[in-house]
């Protein structure tokens, strides 16, 4: 049963999960700063789409199926971290090249959306939190998949302002640094990060 007092402990505890940093915060900060705040903006709205994803999961009941099939978790792992460790790629060839053609330039900014979509569907370690945490605040009841869509709506709610915060300032930094080297030092960095997110996705267990 969702009461004042749980509500409250659920969202002190989003307000950790969201500031943990993560695929979510790389990815919006890195396309924020190489290629602007609508960059940035896209990624966003990639992942609060993700969010509605594991809103619907939630409410008919299918967020379960994750744990309870043996293969999809690991499926959905592997995948995860080849997808990350081949933005991390992407990020890596961009730090080494000079510098990408704006045909590059665009193509990339446009897939931001897509990315922030993929990236966060394709993170299983998000729906075994979910699953592990709301039977917790919920219970079991009728009401409890509503309840736990409401849940993870905090938490993206939550996620979606402090992601915005960060879009907005690594487009101001990303504006002094322009095309130096400092912006490729940063990009091999980012790289470097998702290579690191990759492992510890395909490192992570079930529950």
């Amino acid at each position: 049963m969702l009461t004042a007092h749980s509500l409250l402990a659920w969202t002190v505890m989003a307000i950790g999960l969201v500031l943990l940093p993560g695929p979510d915060t790389m990815l919006v900060a890195g396309h924020a700063a190489r290629r602007g705040l609508k960059a940035g903006m896209a990624a966003i709205g990639g992942i609060q789409l993700g969010g509605l994803f594991y809103m619907a999961l939630c409410g008919f009941g299918f967020l379960s199926v994750l744990n309870a099939v043996p293969g999809l978790f690991m499926a959905v792992k592997i995948a995860g971290a080849i997808y990350l460790a081949w933005m991390g790629l992407g990020l890596l060839r961009s730090a080494i090249r000079p510098g990408p053609a704006v045909e590059e330039k665009l193509r990339l900014g446009s897939s931001a959306f897509t990315q922030g979509f993929i990236s966060t569907v394709l993170n299983p370690k998000v729906a075994i939190f979910f699953l592990a945490a709301l039977p917790q605040f919920v219970g079991t009841g009728p009401d409890a998949p509503f309840q736990g869509m409401l849940l993870i709506a905090i938490v993206y709610m939550l996620g979606f302002f402090w992601c915005a915060l960060l879009a907005v300032l690594a487009t101001h930094a990303g504006r002094k640094v322009g095309q130096s080297r400092a912006m490729r030092w940063f990009e091999g960095a980012m790289g470097v990060g998702f290579f690191g997110l990759a492992g510890r996705l395909a490192l992570a267990r079930n529950v």
